[in-house]
């Protein structure tokens, strides 16, 4: 039934023509480790059901033109605004990998007892060719 409606599926439609198991796809879902709200506000996005242009185009039909606000070449899905935009790729994609870089840094000096400069990731800045405190682990 849900794969029938325009709104309903379109994760799972995607997912089954890659040939991606289901199962796997949503075993973060059985896991526990999120609130409801924001497994609800994730899903929200697979099924394209956030305030898109492509959303108000195509499913509320209140808008004719869903083409990217930023781009205005490419349909504005959720998809594109996280990760296709050519506006957003220039800047904000390579922030946002170099915060998750900067977080996984600070989280494997934290776990293997590296001294840390700084008590919060916030403040984290990376560094390179540094070893723990039995001078086992080289950091690059």
């Amino acid at each position: 039934m849900r794969k029938q409606k325009v709104m309903h599926g379109q994760y799972i439609r995607r997912i089954d023509i890659q040939l991606i198991s289901e199962e796997d796809t949503f075993l973060w879902l059985s896991r526990g480790y999120l609130k409801g709200e924001t497994e609800g506000k994730i899903i929200a996005g697979q099924e394209q059901a956030l305030q898109t242009k492509y959303h108000a185009t195509e499913i509320l039909r209140t808008e004719t033109d869903d083409k990217c606000r930023l781009c205005k070449q490419f349909d504005e899905t959720v998809e594109h605004i996280i990760s296709a935009c050519p506006v957003l790729a220039k800047e904000q994609y390579i922030k946002g990998h170099d915060r998750l870089c900067a977080q996984i840094h600070f989280n494997i000096r934290k776990e293997i007892g590296v001294k840390l400069d700084n008590k919060h990731l916030y403040d984290h800045v990376t560094k390179s060719g540094e070893t723990n405190r039995e001078r086992k682990v080289t950091i690059l």
